[in-house]
């Protein structure tokens, strides 16, 4: 696409290397150059650190929560657009509100900034490839941890995009030349899925296991676990059982004790983590709306409608009363998972400037809760560089989400022993279990991981349950057309539409 081309040759630019060093020349010959059409990476990427710098800029697009002038959070297309969160403040986050119901139009900028952020790591993952394939590494094993880290990446994109849009087009050269291919068709689904397997698969081989390298750094179980989403999504069961027990069986990996722990700052990286965004405090200097330069997670503020001091929040995102009403009282989950009126933050802070945050905030609609799983407390906040960026990591895998795939998987004929799985996290959760059924596993991923933004919607349309579940909230939801997301406007303007052609319905 012509946006991502002038994207990607921005990144080359300032983003992959940093700062560009020019020694001093005369102005008369760089009068004379010749127009530069292509990028050249021998002078560019002249160090192994370099090139890891070009690794490194493909993660970036994770942490993003703002784009292209648009919200990009994941709970706007799991979590709002499905049935867990209203967009309760949507009287001034008119962002939110269109994600509330259906249709969400092809002029949607949040859909086109989804679109462009997968895409952008997708061109950053491309390059950092390109370079590491040609680079003579001094360092033993250095060039194939880069090349398995850029796979992982590019294919977890690809999985995030062929989930929400279906067929989109494959791209997996690097774009360094005005005279490279940019407008492309859409591949079919089962060509995307192809090539996130095989992305996957590579990454998995080489990569090394967690504890191996930096924490915050894809490994083998990562690309594992998220080959065992990308076949569960496919309905192949042996498969997802397969890369679920390679996970199982490292011995790496457990459930918390406590569920609470999980999101934790001071837990990060933990006993249950398999994969988590890294955010770290106000690095980018202004906040995360400002560009795309993010180091801190804005969840907090859109996830809370707190206001005193520092504790300026938003309330945008609100969880809805059918999911509260789903838990327990006895599943430690729920205390885990939803601050309500009532409950009592134990912060000296606040006391010390006499104000309770926990109150009825009067949302319109729908509960009085707000989402504790990325509550950050006032002695973590008021010592922030930057209090619009949360440090607070936030998870896309964790182990419980792989032992209920694996329940899944197993009970669809996958093979394994499933039921221990289901009742590992049930267990966990409340000390008891349930009827190993289908829809008992439904349930108990819905609760696992309400409001972590990577699961709901994209599970309900892999059930066939979307219909149901939206009208039971009201939605106004069409069959055939509202289980994807539209292909960008802008981008079918730019390509054509004899090429890049629209999802049915829109």
């Amino acid at each position: 696409m012509k946006m991502k081309f002038q994207n990607i040759i921005y990144f080359l630019i300032f983003c992959g290397t940093g700062a560009l060093f020019f020694s001093s020349c005369d102005k008369d010959e760089l009068l004379e150059k010749d127009p530069i059409s292509t990028i050249s990476s021998e002078t560019a990427f002249e160090t192994e650190a370099s090139v890891m710098s070009a690794l490194n800029a493909a993660y970036d697009p994770l942490q993003w929560q703002f784009n292209n002038s648009a919200h990009s959070f994941p709970q706007m297309f799991q979590s709002i657009r499905g049935d867990d969160h209203h967009s309760q403040q949507a009287s001034f986050w008119a962002a939110g509100l269109l994600f509330d119901d259906f249709p969400i139009l092809p002029n949607n900028t949040n859909v086109a900034a989804y679109w462009a952020k997968w895409y952008k790591m997708i061109a950053r993952a491309n390059f950092a490839i390109k370079i590491a394939e040609g680079f003579d590494f001094t360092t033993p094993g250095l060039q194939n941890q880069i090349i398995a880290e850029a796979k992982f990446l590019r294919g977890f994109a690809y999985f995030e995009l062929v989930r929400h849009f279906g067929g989109v087009p494959l791209i997996t050269q690097a774009i360094t030349s005005t005279d490279d291919e940019i407008f492309l068709p859409r591949n079919s689904e089962s060509e995307v899925y192809a090539q996130i397997e095989k992305d996957l698969s590579d990454a998995a081989a080489a990569l090394p296991a967690k504890g191996e390298t930096d924490a915050w750094r894809a490994n083998k179980g990562a690309a594992q676990g998220i080959l065992a989403k990308a076949h569960l999504y496919q309905g192949e069961y042996t498969e997802t059982v397969q890369y679920c027990e390679q996970i199982m069986n490292s011995g790496i990996y457990g459930l918390e004790d406590v569920f609470e722990n999980n999101f934790k700052q001071a837990n990060e990286f933990g006993l249950e983590s398999i994969f988590e965004i890294n955010y770290v405090d106000g690095l980018a200097g202004g906040g995360f709306e400002t560009n795309e330069s993010q180091e801190g997670s804005g969840s907090w503020q859109f996830m809370f409608m707190w206001a005193a001091g520092k504790w300026l929040s938003w309330g945008n995102m609100i969880p809805r009363q059918s999911l509260i009403t789903l838990y327990d009282d006895n599943d430690q989950r729920k205390a885990a998972t939803f601050l309500q009126p009532g409950d009592v933050v134990n912060s000296p802070g606040l006391a010390a400037i006499g104000w309770d945050p926990i109150k009825n905030p009067g949302f319109a609609i729908g509960s009085q809760a707000m989402n504790k799983k990325f509550f950050i407390s006032y002695e973590e906040l008021d010592v922030l560089l930057n209090v619009q960026q949360s440090p607070l990591n936030e998870k896309i895998l964790r182990y419980s989400d792989v032992l209920l795939m694996h329940a899944e998987a197993s009970l669809m004929g996958g093979g394994g022993d499933g039921q221990s799985s289901f009742e590992a996290v049930t267990m966990r959760a409340y000390g008891g279990t349930l009827p190993y059924t289908l829809e008992n596993i439904k349930l108990e991923r819905r609760k696992e991981l309400a409001t972590e933004g990577w699961n709901r919607f994209t599970d309900l349309k892999r059930w066939g349950d979307l219909k149901t579940a939206m009208e039971a909230v009201g939605k106004n939801f069409v069959e055939g057309r509202d289980e994807l997301l539209p292909i960008p406007q802008v981008e079918i303007n730019l390509v054509g539409t004899s090429i890049l052609q629209q999802n049915p319905g829109y």
